[in-house]
Parts: structure tokens; sequence; C-alpha cells
């Protein structure tokens, strides 16, 4: 537990280390002209010590190289399959889904031609229901939870060439609320491995047009 209060305020603490270095930044990226900024990412993580593996497309805009705001949209991309008691109180087996919205923020601390080092959170809005396919392939949702979610994250991406680029890092995904419906632990660590596509470079590429897209 102290290790998990320790990773989750580890950005607070470094951010007040530097506290003016990191205020003048902020000022300045916000008087800069954005780019937009657009990645993939796989988050893997646990469900109630199940391996699960979460897909999400981030949509966002770049400042200064410095911060970078956005949304993105997470699925649970494995089924982990489970057994519901029903009405009749009968087990079946379901499925389990995990989809929300996710506005995110990143600090970039440190930044070179290939390197770059953040810190991110992103806070997620979505629920989570089990599924149950019938004889004729026909879904059935037969329970619902509605989740919110803080995941912080220690990333490092890395600028393969000219358009695409990879990331990993660590982080957790804490839950602040879950309403009633689904019973699984979805708080857990999380390892992410990240697709950079700088759409920039593709368009200077192949158009020789500038674009305001990293």
């Amino acid at each position: 537990m102290k290790f998990l209060l320790l990773f989750i305020l580890f950005p607070f603490f470094l951010l007040a280390q530097e506290r003016v270095i990191f205020e003048n930044e902020f000022k300045k990226s916000f008087h800069t002209n954005p780019k937009l900024d657009v990645k993939l990412d796989n988050r893997f993580s646990f469900i109630s010590n199940n391996d699960v593996k979460t897909i999400g497309v981030k949509v966002g805009l770049n400042f200064n190289r410095k911060f970078k705001v956005g949304l993105g949209i997470n699925n649970l991309l494995v089924s982990d399959d489970n057994q519901y008691s029903n009405n009749e109180g009968f087990l079946v087996p379901v499925d389990l889904e995990y989809f929300y919205f996710s506005p995110y923020i990143e600090y970039v601390y440190f930044n070179s031609k290939r390197w770059e080092f953040s810190l991110s959170t992103q806070i997620g809005f979505g629920s989570a229901s089990y599924n149950f396919t019938d004889s004729i392939g026909q879904k059935i949702k037969l329970a619902e939870s509605v989740i919110l979610s803080y995941e912080p994250a220690m990333l490092i991406d890395y600028k393969i060439m000219r358009w695409f680029g990879i990331g990993t890092g660590v982080g957790y995904r804490l839950i602040y609320y879950k309403s009633v419906g689904i019973d699984q632990q979805f708080s857990s660590p999380e390892y992410v491995i990240k697709i950079k596509i700088y759409l920039g470079e593709i368009v200077r590429t192949i158009t020789g047009k500038q674009l305001e897209i990293d």
C-alpha cells in the first residue's frame, strides 16, 4: 500500500521539486500554437488476477513539445471468461467487456531528437458489463457497472524513423467509483506499449506541405 501511494504521488513530488521551472514551461507552452497529437497504446493489466489487454486511441494537442492534452477511447480487447448467476439462479458463461473514454494530460520533462520522457495522467469514464451469447449468436447484457478510474503513468517514447515511434511505460489503474453490478477487481498495475504516428512527417514526405501535426 505504501508503494502504491508513493507511485501515485510521485509525479506531484517531482513537479514540486521544480515548481518554478514547471510553471514557466506551463505558461510558455500554452501561449504557442499546438500541433495535433495521435497515438495508439496497449495497456496490459489484471482484472481479478486475470491477464487482460486494453487497446486505446488518443487524439489531442501537443503544446511546444511539453504538454499534451486530449481524449482517448479505450476498450478491453481480450474477453475474460466468467460465470454469472442469472435470474433463475443458474450459472451461465459470460464475457466481460469494459469500454471507457479518457481525457488525458502529459508533461514532457525531457525530450531530444529521438527520446521523450513524460508523466501522464488520464481519467476514465465508462462502463463494464457481463454479456451472454445465446444459441443464435445474439449478445445479451446481464449486468453492468459504471466505472470512474484514475491512471497515472511514467512513459518513455523513442522515434524509430520519421513516420513512426514506439513507447513503453508503467502505471496504475485506480478505481475511484464502481456501481453495483460487476463483481470484479479493476484496480491494477499497468504496463504500457505505444505506437506513435507522426502524421506531420507523413504528410510532409508525401505532399511536401507543412501541417501543424506532430
